[in-house]
Protein backbone atom coordinates (compact mmCIF):
# COMPACT_ATOMS: atom_id res chain seq x y z
CA UNK A 1 0.00 0.00 0.00
CA UNK A 2 1.86 3.02 -1.21
CA UNK A 3 0.99 6.02 1.28
CA UNK A 4 2.50 9.34 0.57
CA UNK A 5 -0.28 12.04 1.93
CA UNK A 6 -2.01 11.56 4.76
CA UNK A 7 -4.74 13.59 6.33
CA UNK A 8 -5.77 13.62 9.96
CA UNK A 9 -8.83 15.67 10.71
CA UNK A 10 -8.86 16.54 14.47
CA UNK A 11 -11.66 18.17 17.05
CA UNK A 12 -9.03 17.88 20.04
CA UNK A 13 -10.85 15.49 21.46
CA UNK A 14 -9.46 12.03 23.13
CA UNK A 15 -10.38 10.58 19.72
CA UNK A 16 -8.94 12.86 17.27
CA UNK A 17 -5.64 13.06 19.50
CA UNK A 18 -5.57 9.11 19.15
CA UNK A 19 -6.40 9.33 15.32
CA UNK A 20 -3.32 11.60 14.84
CA UNK A 21 -0.49 9.55 17.10
CA UNK A 22 -2.07 6.79 14.84
CA UNK A 23 -1.25 9.20 11.81
CA UNK A 24 2.18 9.99 13.01
CA UNK A 25 3.31 6.81 13.56
CA UNK A 26 1.99 6.03 9.84
CA UNK A 27 3.70 9.02 8.04
CA UNK A 28 7.22 7.91 9.66
CA UNK A 29 6.80 4.28 8.89
CA UNK A 30 5.89 5.63 4.93
CA UNK A 31 7.63 8.88 4.93
CA UNK A 32 4.67 10.29 4.24
CA UNK A 33 3.48 14.22 4.60
CA UNK A 34 0.36 14.72 6.65
CA UNK A 35 -1.77 17.36 6.65
CA UNK A 36 -3.46 18.10 10.28
CA UNK A 37 -7.10 19.33 9.61
CA UNK A 38 -9.18 21.52 11.66
CA UNK A 39 -13.00 22.49 10.48
CA UNK A 40 -13.92 25.33 12.53
CA UNK A 41 -18.13 25.34 12.08
CA UNK A 42 -20.19 28.66 11.65
CA UNK A 43 -22.31 29.24 13.89
CA UNK A 44 -20.51 27.40 16.72
CA UNK A 45 -20.23 31.03 18.66
CA UNK A 46 -22.69 31.44 21.56
CA UNK A 47 -25.12 34.06 19.83
CA UNK A 48 -25.48 35.47 23.08
CA UNK A 49 -22.55 37.03 22.90
CA UNK A 50 -22.23 38.19 18.84
CA UNK A 51 -23.44 41.64 19.54
CA UNK A 52 -20.36 42.20 21.41
CA UNK A 53 -17.96 41.06 19.08
CA UNK A 54 -19.36 42.65 15.77
CA UNK A 55 -17.39 45.75 16.51
CA UNK A 56 -14.53 43.97 16.54
CA UNK A 57 -15.21 40.92 14.62
CA UNK A 58 -12.25 41.61 12.32
CA UNK A 59 -9.44 41.65 15.26
CA UNK A 60 -11.80 38.24 16.77
CA UNK A 61 -10.94 36.44 13.87
CA UNK A 62 -7.48 36.92 13.66
CA UNK A 63 -6.97 35.79 17.60
CA UNK A 64 -9.14 32.46 17.21
CA UNK A 65 -7.41 31.94 14.26
CA UNK A 66 -3.85 31.93 16.20
CA UNK A 67 -5.37 30.04 18.96
CA UNK A 68 -6.35 27.32 16.59
CA UNK A 69 -3.25 27.09 14.88
CA UNK A 70 -1.00 27.34 18.17
CA UNK A 71 -3.78 24.07 19.66
CA UNK A 72 -3.36 22.26 16.07
CA UNK A 73 0.47 22.71 16.17
CA UNK A 74 0.32 21.51 19.80
CA UNK A 75 -0.70 18.47 18.14
CA UNK A 76 2.15 17.43 16.65
CA UNK A 77 4.78 19.20 18.13
CA UNK A 78 7.12 16.83 19.25
CA UNK A 79 7.57 15.52 15.46
CA UNK A 80 9.33 18.28 14.13
CA UNK A 81 11.43 16.05 12.01
CA UNK A 82 8.56 15.17 9.93
CA UNK A 83 6.50 16.81 6.63
CA UNK A 84 3.67 18.14 8.35
CA UNK A 85 1.26 20.71 7.49
CA UNK A 86 -1.28 22.14 9.59
CA UNK A 87 -4.78 23.43 7.88
CA UNK A 88 -7.84 25.55 9.53
CA UNK A 89 -11.07 25.45 7.37
CA UNK A 90 -14.12 27.01 7.76
CA UNK A 91 -17.41 25.07 7.18
CA UNK A 92 -21.28 24.79 8.51
CA UNK A 93 -20.54 20.61 9.29
CA UNK A 94 -17.77 18.80 10.18
CA UNK A 95 -18.11 16.38 7.85
CA UNK A 96 -19.07 18.71 4.89
CA UNK A 97 -16.06 20.83 5.64
CA UNK A 98 -14.09 18.00 5.70
CA UNK A 99 -15.19 15.95 2.87
CA UNK A 100 -15.12 19.52 0.99
CA UNK A 101 -11.15 19.57 1.80
CA UNK A 102 -10.99 16.13 0.40
CA UNK A 103 -12.54 16.47 -2.44
CA UNK A 104 -10.16 19.26 -3.58
CA UNK A 105 -7.16 17.58 -2.73
CA UNK A 106 -5.18 14.19 -3.25
CA UNK A 107 -4.77 11.99 -0.41
CA UNK A 108 -3.52 8.18 0.14
CA UNK A 109 -5.13 7.96 3.59
CA UNK A 110 -7.27 9.97 5.80
CA UNK A 111 -6.99 8.68 9.50
CA UNK A 112 -10.19 9.85 11.98
CA UNK A 113 -11.24 9.48 15.36
CA UNK A 114 -14.39 7.71 15.76
CA UNK A 115 -16.74 7.52 19.09
CA UNK A 116 -18.29 4.54 18.41
CA UNK A 117 -21.99 5.77 19.08
CA UNK A 118 -25.03 3.04 18.77
CA UNK A 119 -28.24 3.04 19.27
CA UNK A 120 -30.46 6.16 19.68
CA UNK A 121 -27.53 8.65 20.52
CA UNK A 122 -26.16 7.35 16.83
CA UNK A 123 -29.34 8.10 15.17
CA UNK A 124 -29.58 11.60 16.85
CA UNK A 125 -26.23 12.56 16.74
CA UNK A 126 -25.07 10.86 13.66
CA UNK A 127 -21.49 9.98 13.30
CA UNK A 128 -18.47 12.28 11.58
CA UNK A 129 -16.55 9.30 11.23
CA UNK A 130 -19.50 7.16 9.41
CA UNK A 131 -20.10 10.11 6.70
CA UNK A 132 -16.24 10.57 5.82
CA UNK A 133 -15.99 6.67 5.51
CA UNK A 134 -18.94 6.42 3.08
CA UNK A 135 -18.12 9.55 0.82
CA UNK A 136 -14.60 10.10 1.00
CA UNK A 137 -12.75 8.60 -2.42
CA UNK A 138 -9.97 7.55 -0.22
CA UNK A 139 -9.53 4.69 1.98
CA UNK A 140 -10.43 5.56 5.79
CA UNK A 141 -9.07 4.39 8.67
CA UNK A 142 -11.00 4.92 11.85
CA UNK A 143 -9.07 5.26 15.48
CA UNK A 144 -11.14 4.49 18.86
CA UNK A 145 -8.82 5.10 21.00
CA UNK A 146 -5.10 5.27 22.30
CA UNK A 147 -5.80 1.86 23.73
CA UNK A 148 -5.42 0.28 20.52
CA UNK A 149 -2.91 2.54 18.59
CA UNK A 150 -0.44 0.25 16.99
CA UNK A 151 3.04 0.39 15.69
CA UNK A 152 2.85 -1.72 13.55
CA UNK A 153 0.17 -4.34 11.98
CA UNK A 154 0.84 -7.84 12.68
CA UNK A 155 -2.52 -9.60 12.75
CA UNK A 156 -5.49 -7.97 10.40
CA UNK A 157 -8.91 -9.49 10.17
CA UNK A 158 -10.48 -9.44 6.60
CA UNK A 159 -14.32 -9.81 6.18
CA UNK A 160 -14.69 -11.71 2.81
CA UNK A 161 -17.61 -12.32 0.35
CA UNK A 162 -15.91 -12.87 -2.59
CA UNK A 163 -16.89 -9.60 -3.74
CA UNK A 164 -14.69 -7.06 -5.93
CA UNK A 165 -14.31 -4.68 -2.80
CA UNK A 166 -13.55 -8.03 -0.48
CA UNK A 167 -11.06 -9.02 -2.54
CA UNK A 168 -9.79 -4.94 -2.90
CA UNK A 169 -9.77 -5.13 0.52
CA UNK A 170 -7.50 -8.74 1.17
CA UNK A 171 -4.87 -7.03 -1.07
CA UNK A 172 -4.73 -3.75 0.94
CA UNK A 173 -4.31 -6.30 3.62
CA UNK A 174 -1.60 -8.11 2.13
CA UNK A 175 0.21 -4.67 1.70
CA UNK A 176 -0.57 -3.36 5.33
CA UNK A 177 0.20 -6.33 7.62
CA UNK A 178 3.78 -6.71 9.01
CA UNK A 179 6.44 -8.57 6.45
CA UNK A 180 7.79 -10.52 9.50
CA UNK A 181 5.08 -11.48 11.44
CA UNK A 182 2.06 -11.09 9.82
CA UNK A 183 -1.32 -13.22 10.02
CA UNK A 184 -4.09 -12.94 8.12
CA UNK A 185 -7.65 -14.02 9.41
CA UNK A 186 -10.48 -14.05 6.04
CA UNK A 187 -13.67 -14.27 7.73
CA UNK A 188 -16.97 -15.37 5.69
CA UNK A 189 -20.23 -15.30 7.37
CA UNK A 190 -22.98 -17.17 6.17
CA UNK A 191 -26.16 -15.82 6.63
CA UNK A 192 -28.82 -18.07 5.51
CA UNK A 193 -32.14 -18.51 7.54
CA UNK A 194 -33.40 -22.29 7.60
CA UNK A 195 -36.87 -22.95 6.81
CA UNK A 196 -38.88 -24.49 9.75
CA UNK A 197 -39.67 -27.58 7.94
CA UNK A 198 -35.95 -28.84 8.25
CA UNK A 199 -36.23 -28.24 12.03
CA UNK A 200 -38.63 -31.41 12.24
CA UNK A 201 -35.16 -33.38 11.15
CA UNK A 202 -33.79 -31.55 14.02
CA UNK A 203 -31.55 -29.32 11.68
CA UNK A 204 -31.32 -25.71 12.95
CA UNK A 205 -28.21 -24.65 11.22
CA UNK A 206 -27.45 -24.47 6.94
CA UNK A 207 -24.03 -26.07 7.96
CA UNK A 208 -26.54 -29.62 8.93
CA UNK A 209 -28.05 -29.04 5.48
CA UNK A 210 -25.20 -28.54 3.90
CA UNK A 211 -22.55 -30.38 5.42
CA UNK A 212 -19.59 -29.60 2.54
CA UNK A 213 -20.63 -26.06 2.88
CA UNK A 214 -17.48 -24.86 4.90
CA UNK A 215 -15.20 -26.69 2.81
CA UNK A 216 -16.37 -25.59 -0.23
CA UNK A 217 -16.43 -21.74 0.91
CA UNK A 218 -13.14 -22.38 1.84
CA UNK A 219 -11.79 -23.87 -1.48
CA UNK A 220 -12.81 -20.82 -3.01
CA UNK A 221 -11.12 -18.69 -0.53
CA UNK A 222 -8.31 -20.69 -1.28
CA UNK A 223 -8.84 -19.59 -4.96
CA UNK A 224 -9.16 -15.54 -3.75
CA UNK A 225 -5.52 -16.27 -1.59
CA UNK A 226 -3.69 -17.26 -4.75
CA UNK A 227 -4.71 -14.96 -7.55
CA UNK A 228 -2.89 -12.46 -5.16
CA UNK A 229 0.64 -12.60 -5.40
CA UNK A 230 0.79 -10.26 -2.56
CA UNK A 231 -0.17 -13.13 -0.47
CA UNK A 232 2.62 -15.84 -1.47
CA UNK A 233 4.15 -15.27 1.77
CA UNK A 234 1.55 -14.52 4.40
CA UNK A 235 -0.09 -16.38 7.04
CA UNK A 236 -3.57 -16.93 6.22
CA UNK A 237 -6.05 -18.37 9.10
CA UNK A 238 -9.54 -19.28 7.22
CA UNK A 239 -12.41 -18.64 9.01
CA UNK A 240 -16.12 -19.49 7.81
CA UNK A 241 -19.40 -18.80 10.60
CA UNK A 242 -23.26 -18.65 10.60
CA UNK A 243 -24.83 -15.49 11.58
CA UNK A 244 -25.23 -12.00 10.47
CA UNK A 245 -21.95 -10.97 9.22
CA UNK A 246 -21.75 -7.61 11.29
CA UNK A 247 -22.24 -9.59 14.52
CA UNK A 248 -19.90 -12.44 13.35
CA UNK A 249 -17.31 -10.08 12.48
CA UNK A 250 -17.66 -7.81 15.62
CA UNK A 251 -17.42 -11.40 17.56
CA UNK A 252 -14.57 -12.88 15.86
CA UNK A 253 -12.87 -9.70 16.12
CA UNK A 254 -13.31 -9.66 20.05
CA UNK A 255 -12.06 -13.14 20.04
CA UNK A 256 -8.59 -12.65 18.33
CA UNK A 257 -7.73 -8.68 19.08
CA UNK A 258 -6.51 -8.24 15.88
CA UNK A 259 -4.32 -4.94 15.13
CA UNK A 260 -6.91 -3.74 12.52
CA UNK A 261 -10.02 -4.63 10.01
CA UNK A 262 -9.75 -3.95 6.38
CA UNK A 263 -13.01 -3.60 4.67
CA UNK A 264 -13.88 -3.42 1.51
CA UNK A 265 -17.53 -1.11 0.83
CA UNK A 266 -19.35 -0.66 -2.34
CA UNK A 267 -20.06 2.85 -1.59
CA UNK A 268 -23.51 3.01 -1.66
CA UNK A 269 -25.36 6.29 -1.04
CA UNK A 270 -28.74 6.98 -1.00
CA UNK A 271 -31.79 5.23 -0.74
CA UNK A 272 -29.89 2.14 -1.83
CA UNK A 273 -27.51 2.53 1.11
CA UNK A 274 -30.48 3.42 3.33
CA UNK A 275 -32.34 0.23 2.18
CA UNK A 276 -29.58 -2.50 2.55
CA UNK A 277 -27.67 -0.96 5.53
CA UNK A 278 -23.52 -0.97 5.75
CA UNK A 279 -21.96 -4.03 7.50
CA UNK A 280 -18.96 -1.14 7.73
CA UNK A 281 -20.64 0.83 9.52
CA UNK A 282 -21.97 -1.78 11.93
CA UNK A 283 -18.78 -2.41 12.55
CA UNK A 284 -17.06 0.38 12.68
CA UNK A 285 -19.84 1.08 15.43
CA UNK A 286 -19.40 -1.78 17.19
CA UNK A 287 -15.54 -2.96 17.28
CA UNK A 288 -12.75 -0.84 19.54
CA UNK A 289 -10.19 -1.68 17.15
CA UNK A 290 -8.88 0.10 14.43
CA UNK A 291 -10.59 0.12 11.01
CA UNK A 292 -9.07 0.11 7.74
CA UNK A 293 -12.01 0.99 4.63
CA UNK A 294 -11.52 0.86 0.92
CA UNK A 295 -13.63 1.13 -1.94
CA UNK A 296 -13.34 0.74 -5.57
CA UNK A 297 -12.40 3.61 -7.18
CA UNK A 298 -14.56 5.66 -9.41
CA UNK A 299 -17.19 4.29 -6.99
CA UNK A 300 -19.14 7.41 -5.26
Amino acid sequence: MEIRKILVPTDFSETAHAAVEQALILAVKYDAELTVLHARLLFEDDPAELPKKLSSLEEEEKEVENALMRKIKKCTEHSSHLKIKHEIIRGYSAPSAILGYINNHEFDLVVIGTHGRTGLEHILIGSVAEKVVRYARFPVLTVRSKEYIRESFKKILVPFDFNEPAVLALKTAAEFVDDAHGEIHLLYAVEQDVHPAFYAWGMKSVFEIIPDLKEKVQTRMDESIRSIDELKDKKIVKIVREGKPHKEISAYADEIKPDALVIGTHGLVGLERFLLGSTTERVIRSVPFPVLTVKLKNVI
